[in-house]
Parts: C-alpha cells; structure tokens; sequence
C-alpha cells in the first residue's frame, strides 16, 4: 500500500520505497522506514498531503506519497465487559 492510498486520519508505519528515484532531502527530514505518523490534510484535488511524525509536520505531493510504502495501523478497540 501507498502512502497516497490512505486518508485523512488514518496512521501507518513507513515500510520502504517503491524505488531508488527518491529525493534524499526526505531521508534526511526523516522519512524512513520504521517511522509511524498520521494523515492530517488531503488537498482538495488530492494533489498534496501532510504528514505528522515524531513532533514534525511535512507536506508531500501526490507523485512522492506514491513512492512511498506503508502499513497502515488499525486502531480496533476492544470492549471488555
């Protein structure tokens, strides 16, 4: 799954890259795999997202969210009667 295949506040765990064309300024933001974070805003067209992780925000356009691997974390809460 795409990191541009999830939606407003869902959460996930970066897992890799698709390939090796990926800007290395993101490595260096911090964007590597094992990182959890959290979808805050989807742009109207869906043409750029933003991300929170480890006390940092970071805008990503479509084209890099898809470049990304995630596993999305399901939060179930469980009832215990």
């Amino acid at each position: 799954m795409n990191l541009s295949d999830l939606k407003t506040g869902e959460k996930g765990i970066i897992k890799g890259y698709k390939n090796n064309n990926f800007p290395i300024k993101l490595l260096e933001l911090g964007v590597l795999p094992g990182v959890k974070f959290e979808i805050i805003f989807i742009s109207i067209f869906s043409d750029s997202l933003c991300i929170s992780y480890d006390l940092s925000c970071l805008a990503l356009r479509k084209q890099e969210a898809e470049n990304i691997l995630v596993e999305p974390i399901n939060l179930c809460k469980k009832k215990i009667n």
